[in-house]
């Protein structure tokens, strides 16, 4: 039996992000949930949205997989650490900190910087941000046609600023089994760095997609999934 996996979206999306991985688990037999994080508001904070993921595997009967997308990455490491609600972590094209590290920290340190997130940002009075609309298709859908990316686009939102600024407490992927999902022409972080995330784990899957694999490779995002849950 199939163990039940948690999909945790990354910044600027939401839960509806993870629609298409859905189905594909679903239609494998897989238990799956997906959770909306407290950062998509400007009261969001790091230890918020790993509180709501810790909230959300207890909807379970044990021990989950659990994954998590870009920004995503940071959650599930602090969510996981110490916590036997956990049995496998899946990082997709996500960040995979160190202790004391954040999500800026590492984007910082890319070998291969893939551009200034920081000018891609539109700032809001309430502590949010958005991705401006033409930096969002360059760093996250440059594999995508413009068709499949505008309705994404649209449903996009803010994050707050703050969480990414926020370090490393705990490391789950120190604890428990861990998959890394290597996106080749991912332009948010570079294949050098995620070949540095992916040393640290146990099984390295690689698919050739961008920034948003899981739009645009549903199905190879699921099967990764769902060889961790089985």
């Amino acid at each position: 039996m199939a163990k039940p996996v948690l999909l945790v979206h990354g910044a600027f999306t939401g839960a509806w992000a993870w629609d298409k991985v859905v189905a594909e688990l679903e239609q494998r037999g897989i238990r799956v949930n997906t959770v909306d994080l407290p950062s998509r508001g400007p009261d969001g904070t790091l230890e918020r949205d790993a509180q709501a993921v810790r909230d959300a595997l207890k909807d379970f009967e044990e021990p989950a997989v659990l994954v998590g997308h870009s920004y995503g990455g940071a959650v599930i490491t602090r969510a996981s650490a110490d916590n036997d609600g956990v049995a496998h972590l899946v990082y997709v094209c996500a960040a995979l900190p160190q202790a004391g590290e954040s999500v800026s920290d590492l984007l910082s340190r890319d070998p291969e910087p893939q551009g200034d997130l920081t000018a891609a940002l539109e700032p809001r009075e309430d502590g949010t941000a958005t991705l401006k609309r033409e930096a969002a298709r360059e760093t996250m859908f440059n594999d995508a046609p413009d068709e499949q990316v505008a309705p994404i686009l649209d449903k996009m939102g803010p994050h707050a600023l703050g969480t990414l600024g926020e370090t490393a407490t705990g490391l789950g992927w120190q604890q428990h089994p861990a998959t890394y999902v290597i996106t080749l022409q991912d332009k948010m972080f570079s294949v050098a760095l995620q070949h540095e995330f992916a040393s640290h784990v146990d099984t390295v899957v690689k698919v050739d997609a961008g920034h948003g694999p899981m739009f645009t490779k549903p199905a190879e995002i699921a099967e990764a999934i769902a060889a961790a849950a089985s």
